[in-house]
């Protein structure tokens, strides 16, 4: 299901994206969605791990029930496109640093795959503003980096 990435992505910044950021990008647009396009664009690489893929997939899945938003089809796209076009990543770390304990597979994740940045609009998070190197910021603080 996951393919090693080319050469040339391998070149390309790493992110992590906490799952809000990732819905808010699908469901209401603006600054999240301009990260979701940037890597659409492969102009930076999402780095997920299992536990991550499956967060993304119960929410998406959850809203989908709830709102009727997200039909089953593109469901089964989105997960097909964040298996293929994503760096997975099996986590050689395991920190427990935030206060929410199901946070901390984000954090493992860039850390075990060497990110520059997780992306997250969580406050508990933020509130770390950097693990070794790895900066925790918002949708548009990262865009602000990036000089979008």
């Amino acid at each position: 299901m996951w393919k090693k990435p080319s050469k040339k992505r391998e070149k390309l910044l790493r992110i992590v994206l906490d799952t809000n950021v990732l819905i808010s990008g699908l469901f209401f647009g603006g600054n999240p969605e301009k990260v979701l396009e940037l890597w659409q664009e492969k102009s930076i690489n999402l780095l997920v791990s299992q536990s991550i893929l499956e967060e993304y997939d119960g929410v998406m899945t959850r809203l989908h029930k709830r709102t009727k938003r997200l039909t089953p089809t593109f469901l089964e796209k989105m997960m097909r496109t964040l298996a293929e076009d994503t760096i997975f990543i099996t986590p050689s770390h395991d920190v427990s640093l935030s206060r929410d304990l199901d946070d901390n597979k984000f954090i493992n994740c860039a850390l075990s795959g060497a990110a520059f940045y997780i992306v997250s609009g969580d406050s508990d998070l933020l509130e770390l503003h950097e693990v070794e190197g790895i900066q925790i910021v918002t949708a548009r603080d990262f865009l602000e980096k990036m000089g979008i």
